[in-house]
């Protein structure tokens, strides 16, 4: 039978590990001087080499495999009779003549706590041939008295850079030859772990041969293609509920289940909320170029607006998909509700079919709103401050995107103001008004600032000039005085930050 990939190359010596530079140089310098600890707690994620190195560290150390080396795992045998039994063999087992005795508790979070307790006068005063390697991929429940007896070693996720190199390694070895990309998005989809990515690495290529392509690799994952994605941006855009179920279909009668889809879905606009938000972020320069380009076709066809009620029904739909006694039906809701925002009633479908309504309200009473400037209380509004006309346009983009832009304007503005003239743009707060249009409203108890921005055309001609270059779109601004504070947050991103767990970008 032939042997798994990832366990022929598994690393035999202490120089073979991958991206563990700390942990091993930790070991190495400890075998060196014959200062090993009796206990040690090995914590990271799966397929990292935890389990690897506490190995290595028993052939380090002479010991024979079959008598001197004990794995337990500690997932299936996490009873208090299991570590009873184990306690014995410690005491009354003894190792090969002059050997240590090395035990490898794998997945030890599992144990109950009765079994935990049970191990605590073992593990602390063990003989002095034994060894004890704990393995954890949660450190957080493995109990404190247990910690507190082990020497702590945390193991990183790997890189993708390791990853790659290290599949191409044994592809040469192997004569498997796989496509750049796929390889990419096999160290990609693997999340650090270095096993997963062998065994991905192994499955593709006995599935679909040298000529496997990025959609037989997804498929393999369970995951959406590259073309169903753009058939969902496309019908976001037409509103093609008739595309999107049909994706849905075909999806199902590949194998996938709702589940697979909502982690699809979610991963797809995740990746988007980033382009949009931290554009230079390395999680985007590690996916491969066809993805890169489809995120930036969707990012030029669903607003920051848009993102924010389907970043909104993701978190929804996450929390429920996997109890849910309807899970195809829950999956086909949430679908129609991205593509028709009508059929939300949520708040943000509600709040965005409002924007929409007022948007075409502002278009058709606007000319009716500039012939009467007079009507306008003067303390509150400026008259409208009208852009020059040599002003260099780029490709025009949608206003709808100003919020995406503004914190981009405001690095440029920083370095073109004085720092007085710069604080009276951080002090307010911009709203779009209409397509050519944007209000900047000042806090109303702030009068002082009020007047400083009417009096400052450097600072409002910078801005109209940034707007253009950035957005390609000749602007007015409008300054005025409002009904409430401006200092408030704006709920939308805060949604989206507060489900990614990124800083605030403004």
């Amino acid at each position: 039978m032939k042997q798994a990939l990832y366990r022929k190359y598994r690393p035999i010596k202490l120089s073979e590990l991958v991206g563990q530079e700390e942990a091993v140089s930790l070991i190495q310098n400890q075998i060196d001087k014959e200062n090993l600890g009796h206990a040690y707690l090995f914590s990271g994620p799966r397929g990292v080499g935890k389990t690897s190195l506490a190995r290595i560290i028993a052939l380090q150390l002479g010991c024979d495999p079959i008598f001197d080396i004990s794995e337990i795992d500690a997932a299936s045998h996490n009873k208090v009779d299991d570590i009873r039994e184990m306690n014995e063999s410690v005491n009354f087992i003894a190792s090969s003549p002059g050997k240590k005795r090395v035990f490898i508790l794998d997945e030890v979070h599992m144990l109950s706590n009765a079994a935990s307790n049970a191990f605590l006068k073992t593990l602390e005063e063990p003989p002095e041939h034994i060894i004890f390697i704990l393995a954890t991929t949660e450190p957080e429940r493995v109990l404190e008295t247990i910690k507190s007896r082990t020497t702590q070693v945390v193991f990183k996720k790997i890189t993708e850079d390791g990853i790659i190199k290290t599949l191409k390694k044994i592809g040469k070895k192997e004569k498997i030859t796989l496509d750049d990309e796929i390889i990419k998005m096999i160290a990609n989809s693997s999340e650090g772990s270095l096993r997963d990515a062998i065994n991905l690495f192994e499955q593709t290529h006995n599935t679909f041969g040298d000529k496997a392509s990025v959609d037989d690799l997804f498929s393999l994952l369970g995951q959406l293609s590259s073309k169903d994605f753009e058939i969902i941006i496309n019908a976001v855009e037409t509103q093609n509920t008739g595309a999107v179920l049909k994706v849905i279909r075909e999806a199902y009668g590949k194998g996938l289940q709702p589940g697979d889809i909502v982690d699809s879905v979610s991963e797809f606009f995740r990746n988007l909320f980033y382009l949009k938000y931290l554009p230079d972020d390395n999680k985007l320069s590690s996916l491969t170029p066809n993805l890169k380009k489809l995120l930036e076709e969707a990012n030029k066809k669903i607003s920051a607006k848009q993102l924010v009620r389907i970043l909104d029904l993701i978190d929804e739909i996450n929390t429920v998909i996997s109890t849910t006694s309807s899970a195809h039906l829950k999956l086909e809701i949430f679908m129609m509700k991205i593509i028709k925002p009508e059929l939300g009633s949520d708040v943000k479908s509600i709040g965005y079919r409002v924007d929409l309504l007022e948007g075409k309200i502002a278009g058709s009473v606007g000319s009716v709103n500039d012939a009467k400037p007079d009507l306008e209380d003067k303390k509150e509004k400026k008259e409208l401050k009208k852009p020059k006309k040599n002003v260099s346009k780029t490709s025009p983009e949608s206003l709808e995107n100003f919020d995406v832009y503004w914190p981009k304007i405001l690095e440029e503005l920083k370095e073109k103001l004085s720092s007085r003239k710069f604080s009276y743009l951080t002090a307010v707060k911009p709203e779009v008004e209409s397509n050519d249009t944007i209000n900047l409203f000042v806090d109303k108890d702030n009068e002082f600032l009020l007047q400083e921005l009417k009096k400052s055309e450097e600072v409002i001609d910078l801005v109209i000039s940034e707007v253009a270059k950035k957005m390609g779109i000749e602007i007015g601004i409008k300054i005025l005085l409002s009904e409430k504070s401006t200092l408030g947050e704006s709920k939308g991103l805060d949604a989206a930050q507060e489900v990614f767990e990124v800083e605030d970008l403004n």
